[in-house]
């Protein structure tokens, strides 16, 4: 299961707000960090005496290189600059590897965390005197946080979140805390698992709660918007692979609820870095694209074919094209600034198209693009998918069904069967449009009661393909809609009112109602797995509609004009065809007048056919049909 009840854990989640004290830079010093402004394959050290305003200039920072076996070493200098900054680039025979930097600060020997020396990401670290053993070399490289360090980032709009990293979940209550506890190697939910929530205050003393995950692998902690501020909360969980535990987080100064993800990933599920998106870059020059394509495993890809596609406002596109090199980077350069339109990159990998997100170009700098890619699979059993239909009423007899869909590809590899391939909506639907958190995904045309997906879905991360459209009704509204994936889990949930009564494999349950909260007033109904290709067939009723009586006035209103019309078309006097032969007969005796000899036949003929029409009319009642036989031959 990937979703909870009445919202989608993977949902848009909001930015922490701004304000808080000043920032120590000792409280960071030696903790490296990725930067999309630094070159990729570059490091910058920047050394202080202090605070951000007293550069070390003149100090000199060393850097201890190691290759990723161990077998090779190199230390190199660089004096800090007026800036305060020294950096290291031509670190290529290092790539793999990690490095530590180093400097004496009046004295006192400052020291880095290892750093990762990739050739497709750029990373800056601080030497700040006076921070003490924090920032010394004692942590593995990765990730790191210190008390006063920045919050971990949450998930942005249409961004999956990170297991153990909190966001703000907007359809859960203020003061409400969910765990979710889940197993990404089957895409399951983890039920019955231990849960406990620890709070920490400031003078260090902690508080423990504890809540079991249900059936839907969720844990409830409400009531947490009568902590102090300063109060800092910890998630954990007794998973199968062990304890998981979230970072740090706060309620404090939050209109809506949180969630945080405990999740299983497998041992075999590669820790990559975070992929950046496409951003301006001021060492990069106006009119450049540099892209960085790389692996699974963050290593450089050699010989990518790379387009830059521009596409304007009126449907033209035009293309730039290049490859990336030995640091798998490409460099796509004099791009015409004049006129709108939209960039995309498109790198071709394993057969299969791997496209950026859309961006602009600037007038000041280039941009940058990252662009990961994997092998392929077309092996369907590696995917695996989950679906949830919120059915509600509308007016002028439709309802409105949002068409909750994740998918979960396992493996290392991507899926991609060869060429773009289509989902459809439920049959009968109309006006879908593609949810927010989809858009980047799922390609639609206007109308279309389908959307395509284009290009491969990367393994080891939950991918939303949601969508929400129409469905004409009489009262009760029919789903039937054919699974594209495997589905290991699936519900419907129906507003208060409305009842399920074909489809469901089990009563509905309707998410309990906790103290202090607004009452939920939906039913979840659990729908099953299904194997794909196979159909959901579903009948939910006690929709609203308009009354049978006003749709039979308008019909017999209808079939009352159209008869009339009938009617009065059959019935309508005669006088219309003789004029029409008089006029006929006029004119035919004008053209005889004006004939010679040679021309009178045919135009005889035609008047003996006018006068034996005219003839008949007044021999027949006046409502007879003269019918197809009395048609203008001449």
């Amino acid at each position: 299961m990937f979703m909870f009840t009445g919202t989608c854990l993977a949902g848009q989640a909001m930015a922490q707000p701004p304000g808080g004290p000043p920032i120590d830079p000792r409280a960071m010093s030696g903790i490296p960090r990725a930067d999309p402004q630094t070159e990729p394959g570059t490091i910058t050290v920047r050394a202080l005496l202090g605070g951000f305003s007293q550069p070390a200039v003149g100090a000199t920072v060393s850097l201890e290189l190691k290759s990723a076996d161990g077998s090779k070493t190199e230390t190199r200098t660089a004096v800090v600059g007026s800036d305060g900054r020294a950096s290291f680039a031509d670190l290529a025979a290092f790539h793999g590897g990690t490095a530590v930097a180093s400097a004496d600060l009046d004295g006192e020997h400052q020291s880095s965390q290892p750093i990762a020396v990739s050739p497709a990401q750029g990373y800056r670290v601080l030497l700040v005197k006076g921070a003490g053993s924090s920032g010394a070399a004692t942590s593995p490289a990765g990730p790191a946080t210190s008390p006063g360090a920045a919050p971990p980032s949450q998930p942005g709009a249409g961004d999956v979140p990170l297991p153990g990293v909190a966001f703000i979940n907007p359809g859960t209550p203020k003061g409400t805390l969910l765990v979710g506890t889940l197993d990404l190697r089957g895409g399951t939910p983890i039920e019955g698992a231990k849960v406990r929530l620890v709070l920490t205050g400031p003078d260090g003393k902690s508080e423990t709660r504890e809540a079991v995950s249900d059936s839907r692998g969720t844990a409830r902690f409400p009531g947490l918007d009568e902590l102090a501020a300063d109060v800092s909360l910890v998630a954990e969980a007794d998973l199968p692979t062990g304890v998981e535990r979230s970072q740090p987080f706060s309620l404090a100064g939050k209109d809506t609820g949180m969630a945080v993800v405990l999740a299983v990933v497998g041992p075999s599920a590669p820790a990559r870095r975070q992929t950046m998106g496409p951003r301006a870059v001021p060492t990069i020059l106006p009119g450049t694209v540099r892209v960085t394509v790389f692996g699974p495993d963050d290593r450089p890809i050699n010989g990518v074919p790379v387009t830059v596609i521009k596409q304007d406002t009126t449907g033209f596109s035009k293309r730039y094209e290049d490859a990336t090199g030995e640091d798998g980077v490409a460099r796509i350069g004099d791009i015409p600034l004049t006129g709108e339109g939209l960039f995309r990159v498109e790198a071709s990998f394993a057969g299969a198209p791997w496209r950026s997100t859309f961006f602009t170009l600037d007038e000041r700098m280039g941009v940058a693009v990252e662009m990961r890619v994997f092998p392929v699979t077309t092996d369907l059993t590696r995917v695996r998918s989950a679906v949830q239909f919120g059915v509600e009423s509308m007016e002028n007899d439709l309802a409105r069904v949002d068409h909750l869909f994740q998918v979960y590809v396992d493996g290392d590899s991507a899926y991609w069967p060869g060429k773009p391939y289509k989902l459809a909506a439920a049959d009968g639907a109309t006006g879908l449009i593609v949810r927010d958190r989809a858009d980047q995904v799922l390609e639609h045309a206007a109308e279309a009661p389908f959307t395509t997906i284009e290009g491969p879905l990367p393994p080891g991360e939950l991918i939303d393909l949601s969508t929400a459209y129409l469905l004409e009704h009489d009262g009760t509204a029919e789903i039937h809609w054919s699974a594209p994936f495997p589905i290991v889990d699936g519900r419907a949930v129906v507003v208060d009112g409305l009842k399920m009564v074909r489809g469901a494999k089990k009563p509905p349950v309707r998410p309990p109602h906790q103290n202090g909260e607004s009452r939920v007033d939906l039913d979840v109904y659990e729908i099953g797995a299904l194997p794909q290709g196979q159909a959901y067939d579903l009948q939910i009723d006690g929709l609203v509609s308009r009354p049978r009586i006003y749709q039979w006035l308008g019909l017999g209103f209808g079939v009352f004009v159209a008869v009339a019309f009938g009617l009065g078309f059959a019935l309508r006097p005669r006088a219309g065809l003789r004029d029409r032969l008089l006029k006929r007969k006029a004119a035919l005796l004008r053209k005889l007048e004006a004939a010679g000899p040679a021309e009178r036949e045919p135009i005889v003929v035609a008047l003996d056919q006018v006068f034996c029409q005219l003839d008949a009319l007044e021999a027949r009642p006046r409502h007879a049909d003269p019918g197809a036989a009395w048609q203008d031959k001449a």
